[in-house]
């Protein structure tokens, strides 16, 4: 008889292992308890049994995490050898699809997701379109069924083919393709933090909507992926747009420079054409702003390996205006 698997992570634990210390765990600080905790990765940003579903799956109830199980493997994978290491990240179409399905993915597997959709918190418009998915209303039941797609998923073109995903979930994932690109940093000066909010996005606020000009993927203590608007592309540089952003944004410079491309053929698209990232460094000032921006959203915690080295984070985040909250207690446990 197959054994269950209870404990879904919405986030990876291939991610979290990266932030354990030399005794195999993390340092976690709990905002529900207020308190620093050394904890396994495996009680940490996760929920019991949150994508079983005995409707869809009656036979295999854990059909979705089992699915989730498998993606994380390719992708853990494919990070571990041609990415967390490296000083220049060379990676196929075929690759970068399938990595950047599973960076999107993760938004929509989170847990704030989750409780959209099981709470109905949806505009009538969209609530309207999404109800001639799932006639009932029961949204959770549908975000369950598309993520059981979704993790089977690895190339655009499949998305887009099913009759199971609705079209606003294919816009989603279409748009985070379209609409930006990404980089790679290292923290040289302090480490990063990362929480139960992942991917964590800068955002520029336009009064009708919300642009996010930044997703930041914190993949280990000193590594980042960062996904990064394509308004910040060096062809939009004369852009009003463009202008505006950067004074708002703290991430820029090296940070944001596109990757170089190698073509198999030109005019047409090919699943082994190359994508060359050279992983870019920054230093204390930056990796405090991305630490706040972190901070700023956190719902349920956060992790880090060195206390040391993430002290200074917390404490300018403390004297920060205008915070959602504050870390005062962490700060004084840290020192």
């Amino acid at each position: 008889m197959k054994q269950e698997a209870h404990k879904h992570h919405y986030i990876p634990r291939f991610i979290l292992k990266n932030f354990n210390d030399e005794n195999g765990q993390v340092n976690y600080w709990n905002i529900e308890k207020n308190k620093l905790e050394k904890r396994n990765i495996k009680s940490i940003f996760m929920n019991m049994d949150m994508y079983r579903d005995e409707l869809l799956n009656e036979d295999d109830p854990t059909q979705i995490e089992s699915k989730f199980s498998v993606f994380e493997c390719e992708i853990a994978d494919l990070i571990a050898k041609k990415i967390l290491d490296k000083d220049e990240v060379v990676i196929s179409r075929r690759e970068l699809e399938k990595l950047r399905i599973f960076i999107t993915l993760l938004s929509f597997r989170s847990n704030s997701r989750m409780e959209q959709y099981k709470n109905n918190q949806f505009d009538e418009s969209t609530r309207e379109k999404l109800l001639k998915f799932q006639p009932d209303g029961n949204f959770e039941e549908l975000w369950k069924r598309e993520l059981d797609t979704l993790a089977t998923c690895r190339s655009y073109q499949e998305i887009q083919e099913s009759d199971v995903i609705d079209p606003i979930i294919k816009l989603d994932f279409t748009n985070d393709l379209m609409g930006f690109y990404m980089t790679f940093i290292d923290a040289r000066g302090g480490q990063f933090i990362l929480s139960d909010i992942y991917p964590t996005l800068e955002i520029f606020p336009t009064g009708v909507a919300n642009i996010h000009m930044h997703c930041m993927l914190p993949l280990s203590p000193t590594r980042m992926l960062l996904l990064n608007h394509i308004m910040f592309k060096k062809e939009n540089e004369n852009n009003p747009m463009l202008k505006v952003m950067r004074t708002l944004s703290q991430i820029k410079g090296d940070a944001i420079v596109p990757p170089k491309n190698k073509y198999v053929s030109y005019g047409s698209l090919n699943m082994d054409d190359q994508y060359i990232y050279k992983v870019k460094k920054v230093y204390v000032s930056d990796v405090q702003y991305m630490n706040a921006l972190v901070l700023n959203e956190t719902r349920v915690g956060i992790i880090f390996r060195d206390k040391d080295r993430i002290v200074d984070s917390i404490s300018s985040f403390n004297e920060r205006t205008y915070t959602k909250q504050k870390f005062i207690e962490l700060e004084n446990a840290l020192k």
